[in-house]
């Protein structure tokens, strides 16, 4: 398989050891050499997009749809003109990829304000991170986290070379419940099936942070299931120095690695603008099959070359035919 590292789009919230590649994020394997074919891993959201989302249409027709209402002035103007109207829509088709660029990089921002919080570092303010951060300051408090006594690691990469992939664990945090099972919070507790307590052991806990400008912070979707999954069962965790970041092997060895350790439970944290919601979610045995079952499909999809599969000429025959007649 054929992945070119693509240097030019390099960013600076991007994961120790994540690369941008031809075919998404990839993660640099530092026990790997360089020439070795299997030094690059995917991602496990990489992995994940081959499972068709079904929330990223409806998301991505919203935006388009409110980014036309901001711009229909333009639109009726175009609309007057074929050559004016093909260019207005080719600009508004990929205006939904420009809002979600935009909240990945408010993302990658919260996620290094938190690090900086979970590592007692000094960080830059950051005026519109700042509603989220107070939430994540809201969810340590509620839980009862001492980040100095309770965060294990924080933005950690972790590895499976056995499968292999890739990625990284927001938090490992220790947590204390008054029971093994939590209720639900009174407003979100569904409708259509029974509100259940969740099971909540006292422990080792892997949170993933997710940060949203519009979903409400009970959303859920199952790709976070598999995506936790991987997490909890890649097989070594890297506290690499800036030496090994993006898979250089001189300065590596086995020192800078340890095995990923087990968890009590893993949860999706939404962080909002007023508000957080702490998901616990069962990413088990069959969360992790299905996540397996990706993996191939990744990386079949990854090695196509599209590029020389086009139209054929008849065949000569069926030509001559009709150039006799």
């Amino acid at each position: 398989m054929n992945i070119t590292i693509r240097d030019d789009q390099r960013d600076e919230y991007d994961p120790s050891h994540a690369v941008p590649t031809s075919n998404g994020r990839y993660y640099c394997d530092p026990m790997c050499d360089l020439d070795d074919p299997h030094r690059l891993k995917i991602s496990v959201t990489n992995a994940i997009d081959q499972h068709m989302i079904e929330a990223l249409a409806p998301a991505a027709a919203r935006d388009t749809a409110i980014w036309m209402m901001d711009n229909l002035p333009d639109a009726v103007r175009a609309a007057a003109d074929p050559d004016d109207m093909v260019e207005f829509i080719k600009h508004a088709k990929a205006q939904y990829r420009v809002q979600w660029d935009k909240k990945a990089d408010l993302g990658s921002r919260v996620h290094a304000i938190g690090e900086a919080i979970n590592l007692g570092k000094a960080y830059i303010p950051d005026e519109e991170a700042e509603p989220f951060v107070n939430s994540y300051r809201q969810f340590l408090h509620d839980f009862g986290v001492d980040v100095r006594r309770d965060i294990v690691a924080a933005e950690c990469t972790v590895i499976n070379r056995t499968i292999p992939y890739g990625g990284t664990s927001d938090i490992w945090a220790n947590l204390r419940f008054d029971g093994p099972t939590s209720p639900l919070i009174p407003k979100f507790k569904p409708r259509a099936v029974p509100p259940d307590p969740l099971p909540t052991p006292s422990g080792l806990w892997l949170i993933d942070m997710k940060t949203s400008l519009t979903k409400p912070a009970s959303a859920v979707y199952e790709d976070y299931l598999m995506q936790l999954a991987a997490l909890r069962n890649a097989e070594v965790a890297l506290i690499c120095p800036p030496s090994c970041r993006y898979g250089e092997t001189d300065d590596h060895d086995e020192s800078h690695e340890f095995p990923v350790p087990q968890f009590a439970g893993t949860a999706i944290l939404n962080l909002r603008e007023k508000e957080y919601g702490f998901i616990p979610l069962p990413a088990g045995r069959d969360a992790f099959t299905a996540f397996c079952g990706l993996l191939p499909v990744a990386h079949y999809v990854h090695g196509l070359e599209m590029r020389g599969f086009k139209p054929i000429q008849p065949p000569s025959k069926t030509t001559t035919r009709k150039d006799a007649a």
